[in-house]
């Protein structure tokens, strides 16, 4: 039973993703979207684990709290299609290591303002 247990775990996880995913954004399309890839410590405002900037954005944002985590993040929404902003020396570093043509903006504001 274990085995089957997990096996239906594992599937109700990935449908939750998938949905999550279809559920993020507006159209749909990722080619019309942008994503926002901010060092998790430049997305924060005080003891806001977000700054209030990114939750008004209609872009995809991920706060990567590490350089693997910026990797993975760069990579897959660039694969996806979006148009792919990033901020912080981890994010930018990131972009450059996955050979992504991504915007690149000195701070969170520009970012915020280069996704719209």
């Amino acid at each position: 039973m274990t085995g089957i247990g997990s096996t239906i775990a594992a599937f109700l996880a990935g449908g939750a993703v998938a949905l999550g995913g279809a559920l993020a954004g507006g159209s749909g399309d990722p080619a019309s979207q942008t994503a926002l890839v901010v060092d998790a410590a430049s997305g924060r405002d005080g003891r806001q684990l977000v700054d209030e900037r990114l939750r008004n954005t209609d872009a995809v944002v991920r706060l990567p709290r590490s350089s693997a985590e910026a990797l993975t993040d760069v990579r897959y929404l660039a694969e996806q299609g979006y148009r792919v902003v990033v901020t912080g020396p981890q994010a930018s570093d990131a972009a450059r290591a996955a050979g992504v043509d991504a915007v690149s903006e000195p701070t969170l504001e520009s970012a915020v303002a280069a996704a719209r």
